[in-house]
């Protein structure tokens, strides 16, 4: 693995963990009782995201690439604490639209092969969860 390449892996494990999906699964928005399975839908969404990420994660490691630490959410997100999950989800397909961007952009550059893949695949899962936000009502 060249210096690049592991530095792109780095980069999108660090983006992706401080995605604004992230940020509201371990947020928890406020949901009316109507809008309580919208909200369970988004915080198993951003579940998966996370499990797809530890999954990546442990990708990374077994090549012997050692995971950063990835800092804190930016500090922008704190301004949708405490607010209804119908809020929230127009920003939220935004943030995965342009993290799905991101990741195809960022698989497009990488040299053919397993990490290539890697990224691919999880673009296709981010294009998923995407999928899934858009049907919410905005």
């Amino acid at each position: 693995m060249t210096p690049d390449t592991q530095a792109t892996l780095l980069e999108i494990y660090r983006r992706e963990r401080l995605s604004f999906l992230q940020y509201v699964g371990q947020a928890t928005p406020y949901a009316d009782p109507a809008d309580r399975p919208m909200r369970d839908r988004v915080l198993e969404l951003a579940h998966a995201e996370a499990a797809r990420l530890d999954e990546f994660g442990d990708y990374l490691e077994q090549h012997h690439v050692t995971l950063p630490r990835v800092g804190a959410f930016p500090t922008a997100f704190t301004n949708y604490n405490f607010v209804a999950v119908r809020k929230l989800v127009p920003d939220l397909v935004a943030d995965e639209r342009r993290g799905l961007q991101s990741l195809q952009h960022d698989a497009a550059a990488l040299p053919e092969g397993p990490f290539r893949t890697l990224v691919q695949e999880l673009a296709a899962a981010k294009q998923t969860r995407l999928n899934e936000l858009e049907k919410l009502p905005q």
